[in-house]
């Protein structure tokens, strides 16, 4: 099934910076790209290690929006930096 995304949506292929104090206990330097998200709703984002680390076959996680401090986005034209705006049922 296909569905309208919001641009500013997290999407599959987005490169995700955690919060400090994430609920996974991430460092909040490192990138992880979207792999899955629930769509329509959204609340939980499922995420890969980047291409590039030597343990992303072996780890997953999901994850509230709530989370994310910023999504990176390439596109055709370049790419763009954002905040994910709150979604109100982003507390546990």
């Amino acid at each position: 099934m296909l569905f309208d995304r919001h641009p500013d949506r997290p999407q599959p292929g987005d490169i995700v910076q955690l919060k400090p104090g994430n609920s996974i206990d991430a460092d909040p330097a490192d990138s992880f790209v979207i792999v899955e998200d629930f769509v329509p709703a959204g609340e939980h984002i499922v995420l890969n290690l980047t291409a590039e680390h030597p343990d992303r076959a072996d780890w997953a996680a999901a994850v509230l929006l709530g989370d994310v401090a910023t999504l990176t986005r390439l596109e055709p034209s370049g790419s763009r930096t954002w905040a994910p705006a709150a979604e109100p049922d982003d507390t546990v």
